[in-house]
């Protein structure tokens, strides 16, 4: 059977996806696979290449630190590998418990920010807090800065304007000769939608809102179902003939 390449494309940055992805991702660490992180703020190539690595302006990073404590609202920052707070509560507790690496504390955002490259923020608060403020960040923000939510309706985060997982996807396509009419895509959130739409095939899972699975090609099951799974054994090993034997809940 032909080698099929499995590249991770997430909102986390690199340690955090490597250890949600347990074995596999240790094997990919290894193997030095291509992958987009930070919602395609951080790109490596073939060979563990860095393609790119793009961070939020400072005057951004310190706007977004004053609203996030005008409304006080948890916020960490991700610089590399590295995730970056002024300190402790619950919300960096969340973030730790979801593979993610712990945030560091590291005193004050003003010193944060000045001495350390931001990718990207996150704003961290209940559901509902966070869909009531998103609004009056992006009216505070007047456009110079991207705002999505990568999965937990509890997260909000701040990007460079522009930049996305298809941004991210497509730079480290073009690096591995791959056109994206050969790529099979799956997600569940809003910062999918992109990726989604440069997909030869793209799969939105089941637990996905109505936008994300209105992108996608095709519905698989919800992530607790193996949609991904599932996904993956229709669209990449059946074609090859052979099968996970999973039942086909793709509509």
């Amino acid at each position: 059977m032909e080698e099929v390449q499995f590249c991770p494309c997430t909102g986390r940055g690199r340690v955090g996806a490597y250890q949600a992805l347990g074995s596999l991702g240790q094997r990919m660490k290894e193997e030095q696979t291509p992958g987009v992180f930070l919602n395609g703020l951080i790109v490596y190539g073939p060979d563990a290449e860095l393609l790119s690595d793009i961070a939020l302006e400072d005057d951004i990073s310190r706007e977004v630190a004053s609203f996030a404590a005008d409304h006080g609202v948890s916020l960490v920052g991700f610089s590399g590998d590295r995730s970056l707070c002024a300190s402790r509560c619950k919300w960096t507790s969340f973030l730790a418990s979801a593979h993610d690496p712990d945030p560091e504390v590291l005193g004050p955002w003003r010193s944060i920010i000045a001495n350390h490259r931001v990718n990207k923020l996150m704003l961290l608060d209940d559901a509902e807090r966070m869909s009531e403020l998103r609004p009056l960040l992006a009216e505070r923000l007047g456009g110079v800065a991207s705002l999505v939510c990568s999965g937990p309706p509890e997260m909000l985060e701040v990007l460079p304007f522009g930049a996305s997982k298809g941004t991210g996807v497509e730079l480290m396509l073009s690096a591995m000769n791959v056109c994206p009419s050969q790529v099979l895509a799956i997600g569940d959130a809003e910062n999918d939608l992109d990726m989604l739409r440069l997909a030869g095939i793209s799969v939105a899972m089941g637990n996905a809102k109505a936008e994300v699975q209105a992108a996608a090609d095709y519905v698989s099951a919800a992530n607790h179902e193996n949609g991904a799974a599932i996904a993956i054994d229709r669209h990449v090993l059946q074609p090859r003939g052979v099968s996970l034997a999973l039942a086909d809940a793709i509509a």
